[in-house]
């Protein structure tokens, strides 16, 4: 998982786009992980997976055991912010650690999306089409049924959206794990529908960021789509800000906060557990680096020196078995006619060469 320790120097700079300069160095952890069938690089700071990521999991399996029931938590944050990447990156860390971190399941929620056709055939309060991008795109009706079921110990399935058939698949995902991270935009958006799903969920992480940053980031992404300058910034103006401040001004304060910055990494930020964590001395202060002796940080520490190989049985044991999962849905999608080459390399983002490794 873990491909070394290394000091970055991180910058970002374009007088034509107006992005703010940053030079900065920090150590940073990298590693590769597969979403969505697609090997992907990520760097996290050594302090966001100490201060944050690691004390986050320990909570979280702490609360478990004390419950003794499966637990759902929320991940909200605005689009843009990497929580899609980071709920991964979360379940796999939860997965790879040995020291009594109980493992996370994460899920997102495409599968409740509603149909575009459906969306333009209804309009808002000041009279305008629904966004594809805005609260009113999730079947929240669906979606609470679904939790509903879920945090009452249900075994429920997940629906998953395919974008190779840009259809649902209902009820596809399993859920197995003790601890739910389920992520997503509007899981803390106080109306809508949405209000009605936060008594279900027993911990809460919220990102906030500045807007301003999200703007660069969206507006690269869709100039590397192919759009112009002026296609990138009309979408930015019409579809993604009007979501962005939606989520950053009409959201519910979570139990834990944390700050998305400019160059990808996350910082902690004041929160209701933190005040309250505070008032109270004689409890353990989450919000800072524990102990240098900590069981957990030096677990974390000697897979580092080790360069990333976990000694757990399961966690290699379920990175093979994910990778074998990969390889046999790839190979029954091209040899029952399902998908040809074409479509599996731009559905799954795979070059020739990947998609010839898997097929082998």
């Amino acid at each position: 998982m873990w491909k070394g320790r290394h000091t970055l120097r991180h910058r970002t700079s374009s007088s034509k786009q107006g992005r703010k300069v940053m030079d900065m160095e920090k150590p940073w952890r990298r590693c590769l992980l597969t979403i969505n069938g697609r090997t992907r690089k990520l760097a996290y700071s050594d302090t966001a997976i100490k201060k944050l990521f690691l004390p986050l999991l320990t909570r979280l399996s702490d609360l478990y055991r004390q419950k003794g029931h499966r637990i759902l938590v929320y991940l909200a944050a605005p689009a843009a912010t990497g929580k899609t990447t980071l709920s991964y990156f979360l379940e796999r860390l939860s997965l790879q650690m040995s020291n009594g971190l109980v493992p996370v399941q994460r899920l997102g929620l495409e599968g409740f999306s509603r149909p575009a056709e459906e969306l333009k055939r209804e309009r808002d309060a000041e009279g305008k089409l629904l966004s594809p991008y805005g609260p009113c795109a999730f079947d929240t009706d669906a979606l609470y049924v679904k939790i509903a079921r879920l945090a009452a110990g249900e075994n429920v399935r997940f629906p998953v959206y395919d974008p190779s058939r840009r259809e649902i698949v209902p009820d596809i995902t399993p859920i197995r794990k003790p601890i739910v991270l389920l992520e997503g935009c509007w899981l803390l958006y106080d109306r809508d529908g949405w209000e009605k799903l936060r008594p279900f969920a027993d911990y809460t992480v919220g990102i906030t960021t500045h807007p301003e940053s999200l703007a660069a980031r969206i507006k690269r992404h869709l100039l590397g789509k192919g759009l112009s300058e002026n296609e990138a910034r009309r979408r930015y103006e019409e579809d993604y800000r009007p979501a962005i401040m939606q989520v950053l001004t009409g959201s519910i304060p979570a139990d834990e906060t944390w700050i998305f910055s400019e160059d990808g990494d996350y910082l902690p930020a004041q929160s209701r557990l933190a005040q309250q964590r505070r008032a109270q001395e004689s409890q353990t202060d989450f919000q800072s680096v524990r102990r240098q002796d900590d069981p957990m940080l030096r677990a974390y520490e000697d897979q580092m020196a080790s360069g990333g190989r976990s000694s757990t049985p399961f966690a290699v044991g379920y990175q093979q078995g994910i990778e074998t999962a990969r390889k046999n849905i790839l190979r029954h999608l091209f040899a029952s006619g399902s998908m040809n080459r074409d479509s599996l390399m731009k559905t799954f983002q795979l070059s020739e060469e990947e998609l010839q490794h898997l097929l082998q």
